[in-house]
């Protein structure tokens, strides 16, 4: 008991001496800050005059970033789970809400997920699978993903995207940078999205990969 207690102290940069129970507690009791990579500016409402619906779908993502902490990548290769540092809501799920609401704001359309399966119109499928996202505060963000548009009337069309931006030495400048990514690659994603719809488009964009 007591050296489990002089290893905690001395991680959290106390030294195992007099006072050990009000420092544990103090330790224990470090604030935990939480992060979102949704942009409030996206959320205005407006009216949607797009020819076309989407369907964004649930994402998938890594299971090492799968996690409530920030991950972050160490400089000796190694990941670390960053205890104090949290994301508001589960990370698969705050992606896809910031790729739906900067499609709906790209395309001027109207995010039909979940929602009952509409009578008339063309919905358009959007599926997005990350690879990898790699953090390294003070140096860089960056992300691989394969990407799909889906319509009832023509084959899927699947691309790929990498994407990649510095970023300075705190935790809030990274959930920016990432941020910047995420709408980065629906920007791409909506480029690809409109003459696929019209039936124009049946190969990936040449920017596809183009990084910010």
């Amino acid at each position: 008991m007591n050296a489990a207690r002089t290893t905690l102290l001395t991680h959290c940069g106390y030294p195992a001496a007099a006072f050990a129970a009000t420092l544990l507690t103090a330790c224990a009791t470090a604030p935990t800050r939480y992060y979102t990579l949704v942009d409030p500016a996206n959320n205005s409402e407006k009216h949607a005059s797009s020819q076309f619906l989407i369907d964004v779908q649930p994402v998938r993502i890594p299971a090492q970033v799968d996690q409530p902490q920030l991950v972050v990548r160490t400089d000796d290769g190694g990941i670390q789970l960053l205890e104090h540092e949290r994301w508001i809501a589960p990370l698969a799920d705050e992606l896809r809400a910031v790729l739906s609401a900067n499609l709906v704001r790209e395309l001027d359309a109207i995010d039909v997920a979940d929602q009952p399966s509409p009578s008339t119109g063309s919905v358009l499928r959007i599926r997005v699978e990350f690879q990898r996202l790699e953090s390294v505060p003070g140096h860089y963000v960056s992300l691989d993903a394969t990407w799909s548009l889906a319509a009832t009337e023509r084959p899927a069309l699947v691309c790929s995207s990498h994407v990649y931006d510095t970023v300075a030495p705190s935790y809030d400048a990274m959930v920016r940078g990432q941020r910047l990514l995420l709408n980065f690659l629906a920007s791409r994603i909506a480029v690809a999205a409109r003459p696929y719809a019209a039936g124009t488009l049946h190969t990936c964009p040449a920017d596809a990969n183009t990084a910010p």
